[in-house]
């Protein structure tokens, strides 16, 4: 009982340290020391952190968050974004396609504030369309996540696999599904009544361009995903890549520059934050007595999914979400697969993707004078067709019964 209420201390001081916005990692590493001071204050609790540091699993995870910051920082830094999206227009004939493509394209780009970014783009076009400012919030909101469900870059797709010990692009294709309802119901619910415009188009050649841009993206995934390359040698060839297709821009002299402004600090403590407390929630075993009071009268799948969708919906940042979460639940569930992974990561997406905190909702709401009302009100059938989807996808293909 005294280590649950040392789980309960954790948790309060992790959320007010979020809510009074202290850098995520060292909201983590804070918990984790009252986790460590009311389950093992020892000797053998500086040996658990010093094991942990030196793990394979920890440098791994930490050498990957920073390198796609890195990469997302050369990608804005270089002005190669502005250029993705000059091509994408005078390659794609429907301005209906333009104004949903924008979005995705920069929640496709790993940097932070992209909603920021992308909605004065957003506005122009929508504009040019005749939409009001909800329904612009919408689209930039919408078509922003599209991809977190599928998308091998997603931080928190990589946190869930990393920690959970399962087969990344297992989760990404069993969670195909849910991304085909995602652009069907934006499609229906966002770009159905926007009138049809069409423009000239310099197709072929502008595609080639935008293939070029994505080049060191679509490289890494390649090697990782079809030739088993370590996920962090695939990133930093990405970045020579990159830095490569920018080397007008960069002179050799300022490249280490370029890696001391794009090699984040906070990301680096939170990937050290996040293998931290997962690390001693493992060693301390301090969420068995709550399994074990829990079992037999709450449905495990229940207590679950109910709580990765409200740390979604109370921490509004997904990596983060998946960080707190996943720790707690690889110690739940007793051989946790694919299936069961990619449920608990689709229930926390859910939850993040409406939190009234989530950072894109609150910039672009904020950017377009949108009112949040009038704003969940349009969202709200989308996000209901998709929640359906999923919990339709997850009975249908029997995952509900394997916690």
């Amino acid at each position: 009982m005294y280590s649950l209420i040392g789980v309960g201390v954790a948790f309060i001081v992790l959320g007010i340290l979020i809510s009074r916005k202290i850098d995520f990692g060292l909201a983590l590493l804070a918990a984790t020391a009252v986790l460590l001071l009311t389950s093992e204050p020892s000797f053998t609790s500086l040996v658990w952190v010093r094991d942990i540091l030196v793990e394979h699993e920890t440098i791994n995870l930490v050498v990957v968050i920073l390198l796609i910051g890195l990469m997302g920082f050369i990608y804005r830094d270089s002005g190669q974004v502005g250029r993705i999206i000059k091509e994408l227009r005078l390659a794609v004939p429907d301005r209906r396609m333009v104004i949903a493509s924008i979005p995705a394209i920069f929640g496709l780009l790993p940097m932070p504030g992209g909603a920021l970014v992308s909605a004065p783009m957003i506005d122009k076009e929508g504009d040019d369309l005749g939409l009001d400012p909800v329904h612009k919030t919408f689209l930039n909101w919408w078509f922003r996540h599209a991809w977190f469900s599928i998308y091998p870059l997603e931080l928190g797709l990589i946190i869930a696999a990393s920690v959970m010990g399962v087969n990344l692009y297992y989760i990404v294709l069993f969670n195909i599904p849910i991304f085909i309802v995602h652009i069907t119901a934006g499609v229906i619910f966002g770009l159905g009544r926007i009138e049809v415009k069409k423009d000239k188009i310099d197709g072929i050649a502008k595609i080639s361009h935008l293939i070029l841009d994505f080049l060191p993206i679509i490289v890494a995934l390649v090697l990782n995903g079809l030739f088993g390359v370590p996920l962090f040698l695939c990133l930093l060839f990405a970045v020579m890549i990159l830095l490569l297709q920018n080397r007008a821009h960069y002179e050799l002299a300022q490249i280490p520059n370029v890696l001391r402004k794009g090699l984040s600090t906070r990301l680096f403590m939170a990937g050290l934050g996040i293998m931290m407390f997962k690390g001693v929630i493992e060693r301390t075993g301090v969420l068995l007595p709550l399994v074990e009071i829990l079992e037999g009268r709450v449905p495990l799948v229940f207590v679950i999914l109910v709580a990765a969708f409200a740390i979604g919906l109370l921490v509004g940042h997904l990596p983060a979400a998946a960080g707190i979460s996943f720790p707690i639940f690889v110690e739940m569930v007793p051989d946790p697969n694919f299936q069961v992974v990619a449920a608990i990561f689709l229930f926390v997406m859910m939850g993040y993707l409406v939190s009234p905190i989530h950072l894109c909702i609150i910039l672009t709401l904020e950017y377009f004078k949108a009112d949040m009302k009038r704003f969940y009100m349009r969202a709200a059938a989308a996000f209901t067709m998709l929640i359906s989807a999923v919990i339709i996808w997850l009975l249908v293909t029997g995952t509900f019964f394997m916690f």
